[in-house]
């Protein structure tokens, strides 16, 4: 995908930022409006811009705070992997139908934090405190950790400083192939880069601008030749007609172009929603149909497959995947304990217990 913004916003304390000369560096031609302190244009803000208009509009600011927080999935309804997370960039410029930064975030550009450099800096400060424990750190929940990289070259600054922290797992989410910046560098074994995994014709239908499957697994695969690990999410898993075949077949796929030694873990999650998204994404996407199924609101108030259909998409994939590779490391994102044991057989006692499970072996 090559992205092109429509405006680009920044903030006057971040302009002499490397990320932000890169940008303007990139993106020459692009109008550019410089932002004095406490001002917040119209032309930033939900009134100002649709959606689909933020995803053409980078807002460069610096982060204020601790950007090193728990994943906003934690809950103790679930059971969560005390996952955490940075976001150095919130919003992205691909267009999943079903993405729950539709109704999620409350500013539609694309922001951009600046100062990185200050973030990881927090970040690292945090983790060595706490030598004992092993953190798995991701990137990719308010926005692709890829979609903008070949602008913004954020990864490989990252994967250079996690590469010396020795209780520190770095995870770079994405649904593109753009990891060229990572080949042949110094990563230390500490990084891992995770592809969202779906069926061809969900790809193509729900997951607009990304790359192909067979693009997803090239990419992994080159990475594994330069010694990454490798993690993958079927995350969401959608429910259609024909999707035994499709998820299947997916599972294969993914099983022939990497081995099953160098993959890191694997989630599962079926498709769920606050009910505002259900609005949104049909008002932008026509013909959308993956909403209209047989859906209950649960304890969480995010709408759900019942939970008989949860449990025969869940367990139908990890039995798949534990044919081929029953070593991989396997995991249910925002299930409660109950489903775990129908699905996984056992169960974790605790998020510690469940994160000790996936970082064993780093």
């Amino acid at each position: 995908m090559q992205f092109k913004p429509d405006k680009i916003f920044i903030d006057e304390d971040v302009l002499d930022t490397a990320i932000t000369r890169r940008v303007l560096e990139h993106f020459t031609g692009v109008e550019k409006t410089i932002i004095s302190e406490n001002d917040r244009p119209v032309g930033l803000t939900s009134k100002g811009l649709t959606i689909s208009q933020g995803k053409k509009t980078l807002h460069l600011k610096r982060f204020k705070g601790d950007p090193f927080k728990l994943c906003p999935g934690f809950s103790d309804d679930v059971l969560c992997c005390n996952y955490y997370v940075i976001n150095v960039v919130e919003n992205c410029p691909l267009d999943c139908t079903y993405c729950i930064l539709q109704a999620f975030i409350n500013k539609p550009a694309i922001t951009i934090h600046a100062n990185l450099e200050e973030m990881v800096q927090q970040t690292l400060t945090a983790i060595q405190n706490e030598p004992s424990r092993t953190f798995r750190v991701g990137t990719g929940e308010h926005g692709d950790s890829f979609a903008l990289d070949t602008v913004l070259d954020i990864n490989s600054y990252l994967v250079k400083q996690f590469s010396k922290v020795p209780n520190a797992i770095l995870e770079l989410k994405t649904k593109t192939d753009n990891i060229d910046a990572l080949l042949d560098l110094e990563h230390g074994g500490r990084t891992v880069v995770a592809w969202s995994l779906n069926p061809p014709e969900i790809i193509k239908k729900q997951e607009l601008k990304t790359v192909s499957l067979e693009d997803r697994l090239e990419a992994a695969r080159k990475l594994v030749e330069n010694g990454y690990r490798v993690a993958f999410h079927f995350d969401p898993i959608i429910y259609y007609q024909g999707w035994e075949n499709g998820y299947k077949h997916t599972v294969d796929m993914m099983l022939d172009a990497v081995p099953g030694d160098s993959i890191a873990w694997i989630s599962l999650g079926t498709l769920r929603f606050i009910p505002a998204l259900k609005k949104i994404a049909e008002e932008r996407f026509s013909n959308l149909s993956i909403f209209h199924n047989e859906f209950t609101p649960a304890h969480d108030g995010k709408m759900r497959y019942l939970k008989p259909i949860r449990k025969e998409l869940l367990s139908s994939i990890s039995r798949w995947i534990k044919e081929r590779s029953p070593s991989i490391p396997l995991y249910l994102c925002m299930e409660k304990r109950s489903v775990w044991g129908d699905v996984m057989g056992s169960c974790p006692k605790n998020p510690k217990e469940l994160e000790a499970y996936l970082s064993d072996g780093f």
